[in-house]
């Protein structure tokens, strides 16, 4: 579509790149410390850190189209964390993890509770109306609520990708534990799909920016149907990627104890 090339959709001086460039910078000034790190995760992270606010998403998210204000949310929120967590070398987290002084962030981190509520905590406060609408038009709002996003994220999948055996759950646990999330996110994604009032007024009338609402209200593209779409994207992303996170633990789970029972198999003997 020739409207995505537009220069009014691209916010190359978007502040996000006061996250990033020092983020990037501190990781390879930290690279020999970062034993065991898997840098590509680190680099999905950032380049999806910067598609969520750089590219047409961020400048639609922001008081435009309310379904790119939720995918710019489930980036922030479930895959930039995640890819952070899987980023994170086991051997310098349990350094500083261990160090004095840290004993209140090892109970939090221990608690799994604690992750899911902040997860869906953050998920379902920020749509609270009066909150969505109030982030979406103030900056500084709109700064907190990024960085809630991303604290709650790594949060959430701490329990599951630790790369810490300790902090994990165990499989079956795990388990309910994404699938009474994904249980959360059905409930707000039909909440927002079939509900008739808004539940973020600041997109119910959008100033029209970039000229293009009149063509995707003749499309049929009302603030009504984005409202529809947004609460899809709420609903099923989020569960096919828990669905994938319990996959994977299951295979994790399987090849744990496939290894222990080839460990404890009696060598053969003549």
């Amino acid at each position: 579509m020739a409207f995505l090339t537009s220069q009014s959709l691209w916010n190359i001086a978007s502040p996000v790149w006061l996250v990033v460039l020092p983020l990037l910078v501190a990781a390879f000034g930290w690279r020999k410390q970062l034993t065991g790190a898997n840098w590509w995760w680190l680099a999905i992270a950032t380049m999806v850190l910067v598609l969520a606010f750089v590219s047409p998403i961020g400048v639609l998210a922001g008081g435009y189209l309310f379904s790119a204000h939720m995918v710019q949310h489930l980036l922030l929120l479930l895959i930039v964390p995640l890819c952070l967590t899987l980023f994170l070398p086991r051997e310098p987290i349990e350094s500083l993890l261990n160090r004095p002084g840290m004993s209140k962030l090892n109970s939090l981190l221990s608690t799994p509770i604690f992750g899911w509520i902040a997860g869906l905590g953050a998920m379902w406060l920020w749509h609270v109306p009066s909150l969505c609408s109030a982030a979406t038009q103030s900056d500084v709002l709109s700064v907190v609520r990024s960085a809630t996003f991303l604290a709650a994220g790594m949060a959430f999948w701490w329990p599951i990708y630790s790369p810490m055996s300790r902090f994990r759950l165990d499989p079956l646990l795990a388990v309910i534990y994404l699938f009474s999330a994904c249980a959360g996110c059905t409930l707000l994604g039909i909440y927002i799909t079939f509900t008739p009032v808004s539940v973020c007024p600041a997109f119910a009338n959008p100033v029209d920016r970039v000229g293009i609402l009149t063509s995707l209200y003749q499309a049929g593209f009302t603030p009504m149907v984005d409202q529809q779409l947004g609460g899809l994207l709420m609903w099923v992303p989020p569960c096919s990627l828990y669905i994938c996170a319990i996959l994977s633990v299951l295979c994790r789970w399987y090849a744990t104890e496939e290894h222990s029972t080839t460990d404890n198999l009696p060598e053969a003997s003549l």
